[in-house]
């Protein structure tokens, strides 16, 4: 806070001085938009739920009219068309009035103004070719790891790698009073610990952080914390893995 006194009346007047964390803010000057997601479509709630590519190819024709009108309205998507509407069609494939009508998320205002339109889309998908049909894998950046949620599954080490990592940011953006996504990219946090440099050391995952697009502020306050995390990570996972095959063997 602070005191300014009027010369003329004597009164005594407080401001609010803000606190500008100017690394932040000359980052956000300096940002490039961010690069267009590939198919964003994958990114609808629920879609795990869609197992065929005939089902993905009805995902992909709803939301683009979704999107397409919602544009023209200046709407949220979401307003015009609910995601648990589109994952539901995309299991049932409804062709006519009655059967749309039976998708509780269909019965929106909204969405019942443009019928025809999610009818036309579900036909589109039904007469794709195969060919045409998007793959039932997809929606990860080229060379990128693959979704979070699968990798306790597929590699469990790495799983743990993530769980400490994010640990780790967490803490330090409460520190810094930051928002952690402004702290450190989800996207790059999740490529560090999917695919942690050899050797694992501070400057290594400052090298790899510079790398996937983090900037100079951004690697001076998370590569040695990081480093701390992921790089013990391992070696402890070996120990206990030891421990316990040893245990199960009798000692």
């Amino acid at each position: 806070m602070l005191a300014c006194v009027c010369p003329q009346t004597g009164q005594i007047h407080w401001w609010l001085l803000l606190t500008i964390n100017l690394p932040v803010f000359e980052a956000v000057l300096a940002a490039r938009p961010a690069a267009t997601r590939p198919d964003p479509w994958r990114r609808t709630s629920g879609i795990h739920r869609v197992q065929s590519r005939r089902g993905l190819a009805v995902v992909r024709e709803l939301w683009t009219a979704r999107d397409r009108i919602a544009q023209r309205a200046d709407l949220s998507p979401r307003r015009v068309l609910p995601d648990t509407a589109i994952i539901d069609a995309a299991r049932s494939y409804p062709a006519n009035h009655a059967q749309l009508a039976k998708i509780s998320g269909f019965a929106g205002r909204q969405a019942r103004r443009h019928e025809k339109d999610w009818l036309a889309a579900v036909a589109r998908a039904r007469a794709s070719a195969d060919d045409e049909l998007p793959e039932t894998t997809g929606g990860v950046l080229p060379n990128g790891p693959p979704p979070a949620h699968r990798w306790a599954e597929r590699d469990p080490a790495a799983a743990a790698r993530l769980a400490a990592a994010r640990g780790v940011v967490t803490g330090l953006a409460e520190e810094n009073r930051l928002p952690v996504e402004n702290l450190l990219s989800p996207d790059a946090l999740r490529r560090l610990s999917w695919d942690p440099p050899k050797p694992c050391d501070g400057q290594a995952v400052a090298d790899a952080l510079a790398g996937h697009g983090a900037r100079p502020w951004q690697i001076d306050l998370t590569a040695e914390p990081i480093a701390g995390a992921l790089c013990d990570l391992p070696a402890q996972a070996d120990e206990a893995a030891i421990l316990s095959d040893a245990a199960e063997s009798g000692g």
